[in-house]
């Protein structure tokens, strides 16, 4: 098979819009746990964030071990680790079989390391406020929580926007490996017909393509709404 040929047969969309409703109905389940860890791993992350920068050295230690631990440890290794491993230690401790959701597994894992990155955003968009806003919030009587909540949070997230799109961007190309834990997803599905086709250059080159779109229209829209965000003072 001479290159172009090669090139032809990957770039030949046949096979892959055959099966079609099958591929895309996985490629779902990428979306579905992309949306639930992303959410996720942004709550936990500015709750670590917030504590990273408590007076409490306690807190603060904890806080911090957390982020070092999650953001240090591959995502490959969190999921496997967690659908394969933890089960089975739960399971000698208390003496009983335990079985995990895949799904719910995938976006535990995934929201729990990324929430170590965000954690760092989120402190690093907390400590570029200037002390002055903070202060002023002060003197005219604001409780910390609404100094936090009505000046530090919303200038830190605009500080913090284009850290933040880029992890989100990793965590959705993160998705791609939950298929591991047999979470029948886009790349799942296609190994699997692969096998019965045995046409793999052509069913692995369009599902990047897919990811590839998807994570373009994805930047596209993030930056829209950040421009309106902006526009609209909420940042």
């Amino acid at each position: 098979m001479t290159t172009l040929q090669a090139l032809g047969e990957a770039l030949n969309p046949d096979l892959f819009w055959e099966y079609r409703n099958v591929l895309l109905s996985g490629f779902s389940y990428n979306l579905l746990i992309f949306a639930l860890s992303a959410v996720g791993a942004t709550v936990i992350g500015m709750l670590i964030g917030i504590a990273r920068l408590s007076s409490n050295w306690a807190v603060r230690a904890t806080a911090t071990s957390y982020a070092e631990i999650f953001r240090n440890t591959p995502e490959y290794v969190l999921l496997v680790w967690a659908y394969y491993v933890l089960p089975i230690i739960i399971g000698r401790i208390t003496g009983t079989n335990v079985r995990f959701d895949p799904i719910t597994v995938a976006v535990a894992s995934l929201a729990v390391a990324y929430s170590g990155y965000f954690s760092e955003t989120f402190r690093a968009g907390i400590l570029a406020v200037p002390k002055a806003n903070i202060e002023a919030g002060m003197s005219v009587g604001m409780s910390g929580w609404m100094i936090l909540r009505r000046l530090v949070i919303p200038q830190a997230v605009r500080r913090m926007l284009p850290e933040s799109l880029n992890q989100y961007i990793s965590l959705f190309k993160s998705t791609s490996i939950v298929s591991l834990i047999a979470i029948e997803d886009l790349m799942y599905r296609v190994s699997m017909i692969t096998m019965e086709e045995s046409r793999p250059l052509p069913l692995y080159t369009w599902a990047a393509i897919v990811f590839c779109t998807a994570i373009v229209l994805l930047t596209q829209v993030a930056d829209r709404l950040s421009a309106r965000w902006r526009r609209a003072g909420l940042a």
